[in-house]
């Protein structure tokens, strides 16, 4: 009993330990970091229930200035409202209950903001200077500051990545960054590539709290222009262009300006955006001279001559680039040539680079115009810089046609074939055709474009006419040709088609007729008419239509041992033909027995089984073998008496039927063979006739004469 008390003591004093050591007690905030003048919250949650009090550090907390509120016996929460300085430190939570005491802990950390005040974001220094940028930040706690640039730390100790080390100032990366002692950033002989963004933060010593500030850093430049080339020899002309890059460097970036020689055409100068490439175009000799680029900012000006050196490409005018001379009179075209050094001057023929003789100076004199004269004449211009041509064209009439045929066309038509003539120096327009016939004393004409073959329309057919033709071009008619005499063709109506009767083909009812077009009256054909009735006069006319490259008319559904009459004619585009006319008849078909497929089958089944029985009995009588061989045994036993005939008697009482010795009663059933083959102790066998079935019967034993055959 003693035992068992003692037992129970210790499982309840284990259990008492047991819940005071797993007693769980949390403190829930939102940030340990609280900004002076806000307000925090911080909650205390047990897992049992008991009482719960706050201290900071060893004292109760100030109810007067913040709310402690009892949510339930496991939970309570502190309201800490506009936090001071002051109020940051260790704020403990008490857990009380029968079970014992429990603490937890929560450190609070109150700062005043970052701020950097009035420090400048934006600096500009002249190259090579000793830049200072300077960085404010007011914050309590302590601040301390820190530079980045390039995502990178810049330490005080001469290298970047690591953190701040001390006051001293040291040379920084390459030994031209310093961090002063009031935390400044200072850059020694400042160049273009220290130009950028530069990070001053500031952080609250000891916490997460930090505030950036972006300050960016402009290094000025003075301005310097670099013309690649100091001159450059072209040769004037429309088609040449010259283009002076000037590279000007700057920070800020330098405004471009540019003097030209004088004079000059500055209508003919243009620029790009920014002034820094000039392009003249068609260059002239006036455009020689000094071109100078100047590059001005506030930092200063500086500036580059590039030197233009033009040489006069040959310039050619004529007094007239185009010239109208009747066949006979003279024509003459000045060619002004000027280019430095002074070009020589010549003429050619354009079409075939004939050099012309007849030039007097710069002058071509063409005399005694004809039709072959006409066309392009070049007068070409040449010195050491180059050559120019410019080109006169010189128009009389068109010459005469010559080479050329005259045939009969379609329709009534005449057909002027491969007319080659001499357009006089412009393209043939038009040519004016004419004809006549013998009896008329004024030609009939038309006016047609230039086309291969030229086609003269509408005259009457079968007709004879006089033709010619004459061309004209853009300013003058030609002589007219030679007169040609020709007879028209006309297209007609279609000759009537030709029907082969004898070579027609009838199938039944349906009838094949050939047809043949031997003249189609110069036009395609169209189609045939085609129309068929038998021959009583109350019939009606069939009628259709079949394509004009038939090579023969079907007719189907025709009426047997009747005459039909049938007419034909061709159709194109002038009209129709004359018709053909045929009779043909349908004639009676063959009565013939109507047999379908099973009438055939039974006719062949017949002959065949007849052809089978047939070949059976022969087979039976001869051999003894064959189907009715086999039936015969089966239905009257192998052996019966062998007997020469078979004698049938009627019995009157008993109604017998002797079977040659064997006496049967009428109906009765023969009774087969025994496994010895004897019936009645006679061998015997039933046969086709009355002789022996087969040819290996023995003969009985016995004497009996009823048993032989």
């Amino acid at each position: 009993m003693t035992a068992n008390m003692m037992m129970l003591r210790l499982c309840g004093l284990l259990l008492i330990c047991s819940t005071l050591t797993d007693a769980k007690l949390d403190i829930i905030s939102s940030d340990p970091d609280v900004q002076v003048g806000r307000t925090t919250l911080l909650l205390c949650k047990a897992d049992s229930e008991g009482e719960i009090s706050w201290l900071k550090g060893d004292e109760d907390v100030d109810e007067d200035r913040h709310v402690v509120e009892i949510i339930d016996e496991s939970s309570s929460k502190l309201i800490l409202k506009n936090l001071e300085l002051d109020d940051a430190g260790i704020y403990t939570c008490v857990f009380e209950n029968d079970h014992g005491t429990k603490k937890s802990n929560y450190q609070i950390y109150v700062y005043q903001t970052l701020d950097f005040g009035n420090t400048p974001t934006y600096h500009e220094f002249l190259v090579n200077q000793t830049a200072t940028i300077p960085c404010v930040v007011s914050g309590k706690p302590a601040v301390e500051i820190l530079w980045f640039r390039n995502d990178r730390i810049v330490n005080d100790d001469g290298r970047g990545g690591g953190h701040a080390a001390g006051p001293s100032a040291l040379l920084c990366g390459r030994s031209h960054l310093r961090i002063l002692p009031d935390r400044s950033l200072q850059i020694l002989g400042i160049q273009q590539e220290d130009r950028g963004t530069y990070t001053c933060e500031g952080k609250i010593k000891g916490r997460p709290i930090m505030r950036e500030l972006q300050i960016s850093v402009v290094v000025n430049e003075p301005p310097t222009v670099l013309i690649n080339q100091k001159g450059i020899k072209v040769s004037a002309g429309p088609d040449t262009t010259v283009s002076i890059a000037c590279l000007v460097k700057g920070v800020p970036t330098p405004n471009i300006s540019w003097i030209f020689p004088s004079p000059s055409d500055d209508s003919r100068y243009k620029f790009n955006s920014d002034k820094s490439e000039l392009t003249i175009s068609a260059v002239t000799r006036s455009d020689f001279g000094e071109y100078v680029c100047i590059a001005t900012s506030k930092i200063g000006e500086n500036s580059a001559t590039f030197i233009l050196d033009v040489s006069e490409h040959p310039t050619v005018v004529l007094d007239q680039t185009k010239l109208t001379v009747i066949p006979g009179e003279t024509g003459s075209v000045v060619c002004n040539a000027t280019g430095h050094p002074t070009p020589t001057v010549q003429w050619f023929r354009k079409t075939t680079r004939e050099k012309m003789t007849n030039v007097e100076g710069s002058a071509l004199i063409l005399e005694d115009v004809m039709p072959f004269d006409g066309g392009l004449y070049s007068c070409i211009a040449s010195n050491t810089v180059g050559t120019t041509t410019e080109d006169f064209q010189l128009i009389t009439w068109p010459g005469t046609p010559i080479k050329f045929s005259v045939a009969p066309g379609p329709s009534s038509s005449v057909l002027i074939q491969s007319a080659s003539v001499q357009d006089g120096g412009s393209s043939i327009t038009q040519y004016i055709l004419q004809w006549k016939k013998p009896s008329e004393d004024t030609w009939s004409q038309s006016l047609v474009k230039p086309t291969n073959p030229l086609v003269i329309t509408g005259l009457e057919p079968y007709t004879e006419y006089s033709i010619r033709f004459a061309a004209k071009n853009s300013h003058y008619q030609g002589n007219f040709s030679t007169e040609h005499k020709i007879f028209t063709q006309s297209q007609r109506e279609p000759d009537s088609p030709i029907l082969s009767l004898s070579e027609k083909k009838l199938d039944t009812n349906s009838v094949s007729i050939p047809i043949k077009q031997l003249k189609d009256g110069g036009s395609p054909i169209l189609h045939y008419i085609v129309r068929y009735k038998e021959n009583n006069e109350n019939e009606e006319w069939t009628e259709k239509e079949i394509p004009g490259n038939s090579s023969k008319i079907q007719l189907n559904n025709l009426q047997y041992n009747a005459n039909y009459q049938m007419e034909v004619y061709a159709v194109n585009h002038n009209g129709s033909s004359s018709t053909a006319k045929i009779n043909f008849t349908v004639p009676q078909p063959v009565s013939q027995p109507a047999l379908g497929k099973g009438g055939v089958v039974g006719i062949v089944m017949f002959i065949f089984l007849v052809l089978m029985v047939s070949v059976d009995a022969f087979c039976c009588y001869t051999n003894h073998c064959g189907l009715l061989n086999f039936l015969a045994r089966k239905l009257f036993g192998h052996k019966v008496s062998e007997s020469n005939g078979m004698d049938e008697e009627a019995n009157n009482s008993t109604g017998d039927m002797k079977l040659s010795g064997l006496t049967l009663p009428r109906g009765s059933i023969p009774k087969l063979q025994s496994s010895n083959g004897e019936v009645n102790g006679i061998h015997s066998e039933v046969t086709c006739d009355k002789a022996p079935l087969t040819k290996f019967e023995k003969k009985p034993e016995s004497g009996d004469p009823a048993a032989e055959a």
